[in-house]
């Protein structure tokens, strides 16, 4: 993920970071008939031109897909991971786990369509749905 200076009409002149993943590993446990997933990932960002040090903000999404002809999202997980390059470094490494993927264990027939995916989400929580808002109570005061 490549974040520059101004957006429009930008070039490799104006990049102020370029993010990248290095490696990821997950780990899988059945609980009753939940499975859980734990996942890794080890990446790095990179200072460019227009860039400095400081606080950088990675977001992160976490997927679970089941693939095929309609494919849908199982569980799926949002953060910002605040990275800091320090002065005199031009790029720092992160590593973030996610713990929280569980969803219904599938069929053993299904468990092959099953995709974990870990991505930068530019848009990030803007697309998680909110919880449903609940009506206010109200009450009268007694004198």
């Amino acid at each position: 993920m490549n974040l520059a200076a101004k957006a429009a009409d930008a070039t490799a002149g104006d990049l102020r970071y370029q993010l990248s993943f290095g490696q990821t590993a997950r780990e899988c446990v059945v609980q009753g008939a939940t499975l859980i997933i734990k996942v890794g990932v080890q990446g790095r960002v990179i200072l460019g031109p227009m860039g400095s040090p400081g606080q950088v903000d990675v977001p992160l999404r976490y997927a679970v897909v089941r693939e095929g002809p309609q494919p849908k999202t199982v569980a799926t997980k949002f953060k910002r991971l605040a990275v800091t390059i320090p002065p005199g470094q031009t790029h720092v490494q992160f590593v973030d786990i996610e713990e929280g993927l569980a969803f219904p264990m599938p069929s053993r027939s299904e468990l092959d369509t099953y995709v974990v995916y870990v991505g930068f989400d530019e848009i990030g929580d803007k697309n998680e749905k909110k919880p449903p808002k609940t009506a206010r109570k109200t009450t009268t005061r007694q004198q």
